[in-house]
């Protein structure tokens, strides 16, 4: 079987499985690596929530190929694209992902800006977790949610 028949079976898997084959599924194209990126990326725009992290997941398995896609989509207007491209790009942990996660951060979603903070507490360097604090230095509950997004993550 073809590599792009293969990816588009576990796509399918990946959408319509069980939470356990979804993670197999997932599994299966980041092993597929770059192909799989152009397959999996307009899931991210998918109007279901559960196809969205799906996706998400499969392309934080794909890893450093999938994130230019996932920059895009963390820039998306809706912020629900935004959300799991956030948690896929904090997972992944590329320094490229720091312009999209300082611009949540900044942003006026205060889900986005909770989960960038946390992304770039990890992803960041000095500059951006001094930021971080900047940003949530006199919002206690904001960064108690952060906090517990950083151990949970």
């Amino acid at each position: 079987m073809e590599k792009q028949a293969v990816v588009q079976e576990l796509i399918a898997k990946l959408v319509q499985g069980t939470t356990y084959e979804m993670l197999d599924a997932a599994e299966g194209i980041g092993a597929h690596g770059a192909v799989a990126v152009t397959a999996v990326a307009p899931l991210l725009r998918s109007p279901d929530r559960e196809t969205r992290w799906r996706a998400a997941v499969a392309l934080e398995r794909i890893g450093p190929p999938a994130v230019e896609i996932l920059i895009g989509a963390a820039t998306d207007r809706d912020y629900l694209v935004r959300i799991p491209a956030i948690w896929a790009l904090e997972h992944v942990g590329d320094r490229r992902a720091v312009g999209a996660l300082v611009e949540n951060l900044n942003g006026e979603n205060e889900c986005c800006r909770w989960m960038a903070a946390a992304a770039l507490s990890k992803v960041g360097g000095d500059e951006e977790r001094s930021r971080v604090e900047q940003v949530f230095a006199h919002d206690p509950a904001g960064r108690g949610i952060v906090d517990e997004l950083i151990e949970g993550s």
